[in-house]
C-alpha cells in the first residue's frame, strides 16, 4: 500500500502561483515605469498636478518672473469654480425681447493639460431661473383674515390649520399669477484642446473641439378666478355658490446636442491671468411641451359665511392634457472675459463676464390668452457676471 503527500504538493503549488503573480505584477511595473523614463506614461496625464500639498502657500514673484511664459503655463489637473449673475431675455411671444430679468447659477470648471501640450476640458454650468410672475392672493368665498380675528385666543376655533389652503398667509386663499419669464437653464460640454507656442508678448492660445449638450426648459403659467351660482344637478331648483379655479401650465422643454469649435487665450502678467474664451455651437434640438389645464370647482351654500365648510371641495371636471413635438437647428455661441489674481502659489481669485447666445432654435411657450405658442424658432441671450476661484488655471 502506498500513500501520497497530497498536503505538501498543494503548499507547493500556491507558493509557484504566488510567484508567477509576483514576477508578472514585477514585470509589468517595470515596464511602465520605463515608459515613465522614456517621457510617456498612459496613467500620468491627469495626476501631473504636484502641488506638494501647499495649495495655500503664499506666491513668489522672483520664482516666476525669470520663468518664460512656457515654463508658467500650467500643467496636469485644474479645477475652477463661479458663481455666475446673468440676465435671461423674455420669450417673444410676449413681445418684450429686449427686457430682462436677472437669476443666479453655478458653473465649474475642470480637466487637465498634460507636458506635450494637449488635453481634456470640461464644463458643467446651470441657471435656475428667472422665476418672474404677476399675481395677487385671492380670499376665497369662506375665507378670512386676521382683521376678521379679534382675540388670538380665537384663532384656534376660527382658523385650524388643516382649514387652510395656504401654508404661508395661513389664510384660505387661492394664489391668481400670470408668469412673465420663468426658465432653467444647464449645459455640459467636453472639449479636446492642444496648447500652441507662445506669443511675442507671452499670449499663449488653446484651441479646442467638442461636444455640448444644452436643457432648457421654459415655464408659462396663467391663472383664472371665478365666482357664480351653480345649479344642483341632482335638484335644478336648488342653487350653490361656486368658485372656480383655472390653473393653465404650459412647460416646454429644449434638449440640444450641439458640436462646437473655439479657443482659450491667456496672457499671465505677475500676479495676474487675464484669458479671453469663445466657442461657436450649432446643431439639433429635441423639443417636446406639455400644455394642461388644471380646473378646480368648490361649491358652498347660496348663503355661505366666514368659516361654512364648503360642500364639495375639489372637483376637478374640466382638468385636460396636451402634448406635442418638434425639432429645430440651433446655432449661437459661448464668450467668456475673465481676469484672475494669483492669491496664493496655486489658487487664483477671478471675476469675469460670461455671454451665452442662441441665434435660433428654442421653443418657449406660452399659456391660453399670453400669446402664439406656435414659436419654435425663438433666440435667447444671457449676459451675466461671474465670480470664483481657479486651482492650477
Amino acid at each position: 500500500m502506498e500513500f501520497r503527500g497530497t498536503g505538501g504538493e498543494s503548499t507547493m503549488s500556491i507558493l509557484q502561483r504566488t510567484l508567477r503573480t509576483f514576477v508578472i505584477t514585477a514585470a509589468a511595473m517595470a515596464g511602465q515605469l520605463g515608459y515613465a523614463d522614456s517621457g510617456y506614461h498612459p496613467f500620468s496625464e491627469p495626476v501631473d498636478f504636484d502641488p506638494d500639498w501647499q495649495l495655500f502657500a503664499p506666491m513668489q514673484l522672483q520664482d516666476v518672473e525669470d520663468l518664460s511664459p512656457r515654463q508658467r503655463a500650467p500643467h496636469g489637473l485644474y479645477l475652477t469654480y463661479d458663481r455666475v449673475y446673468t440676465g435671461v431675455t423674455r420669450p417673444e411671444v410676449n413681445g418684450a425681447t429686449y427686457l430682462m430679468d436677472s437669476t443666479w447659477g453655478n458653473r465649474w470648471d475642470f480637466g487637465w493639460m498634460n507636458r506635450r501640450e494637449s488635453g481634456w476640458a470640461f464644463s458643467y454650468q446651470v441657471v435656475t431661473g428667472p422665476n418672474v410672475y404677476h399675481g395677487y392672493e385671492q380670499l376665497r368665498l369662506n375665507g378670512f383674515t386676521d382683521s376678521v380675528v379679534e382675540d388670538d385666543a380665537d384663532v384656534p376655533f376660527f382658523r385650524p390649520t388643516a382649514f387652510d389652503n395656504d401654508p404661508y398667509t395661513l389664510e384660505r386663499t387661492y394664489d391668481v399669477v400670470q408668469s412673465i419669464n420663468v426658465a432653467n437653464y444647464s449645459s455640459f460640454e467636453a472639449n479636446k484642446t492642444w496648447r500652441m507656442e507662445p506669443y511675442r508678448y507671452g499670449g499663449m492660445l488653446e484651441p479646442l473641439i467638442g461636444l455640448r449638450y444644452v436643457k432648457f426648459l421654459d415655464t408659462a403659467r396663467s391663472d383664472d378666478y371665478l365666482t357664480d351660482l351653480v345649479v344642483d344637478p341632482f335638484d335644478p331648483t336648488q342653487d350653490f355658490a361656486g368658485e372656480v379655479y383655472t390653473n393653465d401650465i404650459v412647460q416646454t422643454r429644449n434638449d440640444m446636442v450641439l458640436g462646437q469649435l473655439g479657443f482659450r487665450y491667456f496672457r499671465k502678467i505677475r500676479r495676474w491671468t487675464l484669458s479671453n474664451e469663445f466657442k461657436v455651437f450649432a446643431g439639433h434640438t429635441f423639443q417636446s411641451q406639455e400644455t394642461t389645464r388644471y380646473v378646480t370647482t368648490t361649491t358652498y351654500p347660496v348663503d355661505v359665511a366666514i368659516g361654512d365648510e364648503p360642500l364639495f371641495d375639489g372637483n376637478h371636471v374640466g382638468t385636460s392634457y396636451f402634448s406635442r413635438r418638434n425639432n429645430e437647428t440651433p446655432v449661437g455661441f459661448d464668450l467668456r472675459a475673465e481676469g484672475a489674481f494669483s492669491a496664493t502659489k496655486h489658487l487664483d481669485l477671478r471675476v469675469g463676464f460670461q455671454m451665452i447666445y442662441f441665434g435660433q432654435g428654442i421653443w418657449r411657450g406660452a399659456a391660453l390668452g399670453q400669446g402664439n405658442n406656435h414659436e419654435t424658432n425663438q433666440q435667447v441671450v444671457m449676459p451675466g457676471l461671474t465670480f470664483g476661484f481657479a486651482i492650477n488655471r
